[in-house]
């Protein structure tokens, strides 16, 4: 997040070195005057950065979405050979039951079959009508049992189908879908690299105080996680104090924004999705007001959709965050850290 975070930090910074060339306000857009004074020079390096955070979040969206879709490609792959097998099973039962439904037809149809009637007229003493009453009985609970079970193998089969038949529609879908995000995920790439390498020139025109001065660590206070683990997270954040900053980075080699916090929660045992903007949909909202160490900060400049950066609140009114080209991971105040704060969620607890 870039705006406002310069003229916090390199207030007092003097002269720029002479240049020819500036970025625009987005990837495609014509190249910009000069900057005349300091103030032109970090407008345009935040307004740079803030467009380039915006393509990269927007491609690791992207990318977030494709996984998404594959692993929605697989679950409807596997629903289907799991339903289909379960439709063979089913067809098996039936023709079973079938076959033995077809032997009580034949029966009742040849009259093979007696009833109490019969038992009572062919029956040479009542005992014997007891005993051929007795075995009418089991062979009626058998020929029940026979239809119920043939009645239930057809309902299976049909209701395995039905759900085989659903499987395959919704891995259609997901694959469309994730072709779709692939085809634009190129485009994705190339204006994210773009807004980069603008991001990259608008710092190369500062002078040398003025990077030293975006280059400092902040707060080297103590700080101080909770039990739990948001505690465990928040330690690990500040404890990358003085990591630079570096676009995709998610490893203590170098971190960006979302990258720092997807770092810092896996060592806490929490899985966060890549993007800023993913992380925004994890966790509780929580109200400016009531955060706690550990609860992530997002900003943007429009809704959900438009978040291009995140913090972590750290108490005492400061964030720990990796905020753009040039800087490195640092504690500064919540004020500092950006104009354009949306809202809090706290993850765990």
């Amino acid at each position: 997040m870039a705006s406002n975070r310069l003229k916090h930090v390199v207030r007092g910074a003097i002269a720029l070195t002479a240049v020819a060339t500036v970025v625009g306000l987005n990837p495609g857009s014509a190249v910009a005057d000069p900057p005349s004074n300091l103030q032109d020079a970090k407008s345009q390096l935040d307004a740079a950065a803030e467009v380039a955070e915006k393509a990269q979040e927007a491609y690791m969206a992207a990318q977030d979405d494709l996984k998404a879709k594959q692993a929605d490609v697989a679950k409807a792959t596997a629903d289907i050979q799991t339903f289909t097998q379960q439709a063979k099973d089913a067809q098996v039962k039936e023709d079973q039951y079938r076959g033995q439904v077809d032997q009580l037809a034949s029966a009742a149809y040849t009259g093979v079959q007696f009833t109490q009637l019969s038992a009572l007229l062919t029956g040479k003493s009542a005992q014997d009508f007891l005993d051929q009453s007795s075995e009418l009985q089991f062979l009626a609970q058998q020929n029940a049992a026979v239809m119920d079970g043939y009645d239930n193998a057809i309902k299976t089969a049909n209701s395995s189908k039905a759900k085989a038949a659903d499987a395959q529609q919704k891995s259609q879908a997901a694959a469309d879908a994730a072709q779709k995000i692939l085809a634009d995920l190129d485009q994705k790439k190339k204006d994210a690299d773009t807004a980069k390498e603008k991001a990259q020139s608008a710092f190369n025109q500062l002078d040398a105080k003025a990077k030293g001065l975006l280059a400092g660590a902040g707060d080297m206070g103590v700080f101080l996680g909770p039990p739990g683990a948001a505690g465990v997270a928040m330690d690990a954040a500040v404890g990358e104090r003085g990591v630079p900053y570096v676009w995709g980075g998610t490893t203590p080699a170098g971190f960006d924004c979302s990258g720092l916090m997807l770092w810092s929660y896996a060592k806490a045992g929490v899985t966060l999705p890549r993007s800023a903007a993913a992380q925004y949909t994890v966790g509780k909202a929580v109200s400016m007001n009531a955060l706690q160490p550990g609860d992530l900060i997002f900003y943007s400049s429009g809704g959900a959709s438009a978040i291009h950066h995140v913090s972590m609140y750290v108490g005492d009114g400061k964030v720990v965050h990796a905020p753009t080209e040039g800087e490195v991971v640092k504690i500064v105040p919540i004020g500092n850290s950006g104009s354009d704060i949306f809202g809090a969620k706290r993850i765990v607890g």
